[in-house]
């Protein structure tokens, strides 16, 4: 860790508190201001499709333009969403708020493109994995504040902190060192290694890893409530320990990537976070399906969190399939891919759970092994 990654962790850490506030009770929000169920899902899912089709042009922008700049811009437009989104008085008027806060998330290749280049290409797994973990860090306390914020005042000045510190983290992020723009090279070359089998094999096996574990997520809180008759503040609480496991197990796992030594059998060391970290998954859809005792089911959270950890070693990988010129059009490429896999996931997980509650898990636990086959298989060695 040097001084810029230090700055970005520092500046994700904040961003992770601000986020942490509303992420949580966001459909609260946009049901008290009018929108029905269908209205709220619909809203839901057209953020998740602006972000998708973010990620691929903002990675192609940061191997053509200063990267502290592309990815600053990020900052301010997440800032201006937020702010936009506290201001409304109707579900209506929240929309450009929220589109322009999905869009912000551009910023996540580009950030992961900075990084690359700040550490000199070297211990990828571990540079993405810590910094992020800053990030996760940021979540573990600010879903209580938030809810509490929200009974004390209104859900409205949840969203006036958010943006103080939205504000605060994008100081921050003024002090990081620039960066030289990537040397330009022909455009056929620059699209070759998002073309090669290589990169299609590695981005196909990556949306079935994450259309696999995240069939379990979108409508564990709905099977917590409806099936296992726990509150929504205890279902609250539960997120916390999501946010507590994403940071040690995205520490965690970004150490076993970048510690094997040696002749390796099976995965090599790079792509054992990415074995571990489903088969964490994997156990907390498990529990989350066999157990309603809260112990049991904070502890499956905690394992949850290995799913961030998955996301920051997926782009960790990614960054070895191709050159410094075209670093950022890789990552872009595998942001955009997981982005999809998010799309998916939650419709498959809601058409299984008309079917019965316990059906997504099952898919999910099914899935998973599938998938980790096909990643011992298949992941491209270092």
């Amino acid at each position: 860790m040097n001084r810029d990654t230090r700055l970005v962790a520092l500046a994700l850490l904040l961003w992770g508190l601000g986020e942490g506030l509303f992420l949580h009770i966001q459909p609260l929000y946009i049901e008290q201001l009018g929108a029905n169920p269908v209205q709220i899902g619909g809203l839901l899912s057209a953020m998740s499709v602006v972000s998708a089709v973010s990620f691929l042009p903002a990675g192609a922008l940061a191997d053509r333009l200063p990267r502290k700049w592309v990815m600053w811009g990020g900052w301010v437009l997440g800032l201006a969403g937020v702010l936009l989104t506290g201001l409304a008085r109707t579900w209506q008027w929240l929309i450009p708020g929220l589109l322009l806060y999905s869009f912000s998330a551009y910023c996540i290749p580009v950030v992961n493109a900075y990084l690359a280049h700040a550490v000199g290409g070297r211990n990828l797994e571990r540079t993405f994995t810590t910094v992020f973990a800053g990030y996760a860090a940021g979540g573990i306390i600010s879903p209580a504040v938030g809810g509490w914020l929200a009974r004390a005042m209104t859900m409205r000045t949840v969203y006036f902190v958010a943006a103080a510190l939205f504000a605060l983290s994008a100081l921050v992020l003024l002090f990081v060192s620039p960066q030289p723009v990537p040397a330009r090279e022909g455009q056929g070359r620059r699209y070759r290694s998002l073309l090669s089998r290589r990169f299609l094999r590695f981005a196909a096996l990556v949306w079935l890893m994450f259309v696999a574990m995240y069939l379990g997520f979108p409508l564990a809180p709905n099977f917590l409530a409806d099936v296992r008759g726990w509150d929504v503040g205890w279902v609250g609480t539960l997120g916390s320990f999501q946010a507590l496991g994403a940071m040690m197990l995205t520490l965690l796992l970004g150490r076993l990537g970048d510690g094997g030594h040696g002749r390796e059998t099976g995965p090599s060391r790079g792509a054992r976070g990415l074995v571990v970290g489903p088969a964490l998954v994997w156990g907390s859809v498990l529990l989350l399906l066999l157990t309603g005792v809260f112990p049991v089911l904070a502890f499956a959270y905690l394992l949850r969190g290995a799913y961030q950890g998955c996301r920051s070693l997926a782009q960790a990988r990614a960054t070895t399939l191709g050159g410094e010129a075209e670093r950022g059009l890789l990552l872009g490429a595998i942001e955009t891919t997981i982005a999809i896999a998010q799309v998916v996931a939650p419709y498959v997980a809601g058409w299984l759970y008309a079917g019965d509650p316990a059906y997504p898990f099952v898919a999910s636990l099914v899935l998973i092994p599938v998938a980790l086959l096909l990643a011992v298989i298949g992941l491209p060695r270092s």
